[in-house]
This record gives structure tokens, C-alpha cells and sequence, in this order.
């Protein structure tokens, strides 16, 4: 039987697990050693030297390599090597595309009968046809409702193994949260000008709501009337480098 030996260890027992997922996708065999002390003494993992991963002598060589093309920000498989950047990249732009897509079926839902419309140059037909099976379960949660039944309320309120609240949920949290991702998507306008700061002439601006000087006196008082600070409702651009506002 081959010795075990360390070739990564943190303070965070998560990072040997995302390590030892990668490492056995190659075939090695990987075990973690004080993992659960530091979950139990979080505060001592600095003294035990953190949680640490350990692979068979025999494949050593081949861990070591593969931690290294990671440290380069490199990934390999049967078809070569790839650079961690630019697979981050591509997947940034698949998923706005995805988004893109979403959009335009929320926004025209004749589309989900018609997906050949919805021809793209990034995604298969495969993931456009998940994406319209995605959107029509979508569009079926939506028209969910909350209906109240006394018989039923009571029924769930005396079986304490049942979930009355349930009933006043009646679409479940991913539906919100896939909503609010969609609606609040913004495709990037890369035609529009970027606005220089006048101040120190950067780029790096952007037009939202204000929040200098919104403390002035009529402020104050309709806040005191309404028993609630009001909402933003300037605008103004924004420099992320010297915070100038304009």
C-alpha cells in the first residue's frame, strides 16, 4: 500500500473539496485529513497547520501537475489544455445569451410556439429548446394563486406533521428569484459612449441614483411626515475612481 501524502492544505476545509472533486475527475484518489476538527475548532486550523489533502504516493507526480496548470490558470482534458479565463469568458457570454433569450420569450411569449426564432450563434438547438421547456413551467407557476379553504386551513392546522404556511406560498422561492434575475437583466449597449468624469477624466462612471446631499431640509421633513426615509429619486453619474458625482 502506497504512503499518503499532502499536496494542498487550507484553513478552509471547502477548498480541499473543490481540489479533490477536480483531482478525482482524473481517476486519483484523494482523502482529507483534520476536516472535521476544524469544523468543530475553526479557531485552531492555523495550529494544525489547516485541512489537508493527501493522495497515493503513486499518483503524486500527476497531482502535482495538475495543481500546477491550476495555479497557471490552466485546465486539461482528452482534447488539450484551456485557459481558466477564457472558459469564464465564453461562460459569461453564454449566459447573457441565455438571458437574452429569456427576455424576449418574457416579452413575447408567442416565441415559446415558435423557437426557431430563437436562433443563436452561441447556443445549440438543444439548450434552446431547454430554455423554452424552462419558460413554459415558468409561465405555468405563474399563474399560481393562493386559494384559502377553511376545511383544508384546519385540516393542516391540527396534523403538527403538515406545513400550513405553505398555503400562502404558492410559488416556490426559485420562481422569484429567476424572475428577478430576468427582469432586472440589462443587455450591455456597447454603441453608447462611455461619460468621463470631469474630474480626473476616467471612464469609469455610471448614470444611477444620487446619494450625495440627499439630507436637505424638505427631505427631512417629508421623511418625518411619511415615518419612513424617502427613496432616492436623483440621478447622477458616478466615478468609481476619485467618487466624483455629476
Amino acid at each position: 500500500m502506497h504512503q499518503l501524502t499532502t499536496v494542498f492544505f487550507s484553513n478552509i476545509p471547502m477548498d480541499c473539496h473543490i481540489l479533490k472533486g477536480r483531482l478525482e475527475t482524473e481517476g486519483i484518489p484523494c482523502f482529507i485529513y483534520d476536516e472535521n476538527l476544524i469544523w468543530v475548532y475553526p479557531f485552531r486550523a492555523v495550529a494544525i497547520g489547516g485541512a489537508k489533502l493527501k493522495v497515493p504516493g503513486s499518483n503524486l507526480t500527476q497531482a502535482r501537475k495538475i495543481i500546477n496548470r491550476l495555479k497557471n490558470g490552466q485546465l486539461t482534458d482528452e482534447n488539450g489544455d484551456y485557459s481558466l479565463s477564457e472558459i469564464f469568458n465564453h461562460e459569461i457570454i453564454r449566459q447573457n445569451e441565455i438571458l437574452i433569450q429569456k427576455s424576449r420569450i418574457r416579452n413575447d411569449s408567442s416565441l415559446i410556439n415558435s423557437p426557431e426564432k430563437l436562433a443563436s450563434r452561441i447556443l445549440s438547438a438543444n439548450e434552446i429548446k431547454k430554455i423554452v421547456e424552462a419558460e413554459k413551467e415558468f409561465k405555468t407557476i405563474a399563474k399560481r394563486k393562493f386559494v384559502f379553504s377553511w376545511k383544508q386551513f384546519l385540516y393542516e392546522l391540527f396534523d403538527f406533521e403538515r406545513d400550513v404556511f405553505r398555503y400562502l406560498r404558492p410559488k416556490p422561492t426559485d420562481y422569484y428569484i429567476e424572475k428577478e434575475i430576468v427582469d432586472n437583466y440589462i443587455r450591455p449597449k456597447e454603441s453608447e459612449p462611455a461619460v468621463n468624469c470631469p474630474n480626473c477624466n476616467s471612464d469609469n462612471t455610471y448614470f444611477g441614483f444620487a446619494i450625495d446631499f440627499k439630507w436637505d431640509i424638505l427631505y427631512l421633513i417629508i421623511s418625518v411626515m411619511a415615518l419612513t426615509p424617502l427613496f432616492l429619486i436623483r440621478k447622477k453619474n458616478h466615478c468609481f475612481n476619485c467618487g466624483h458625482n455629476f
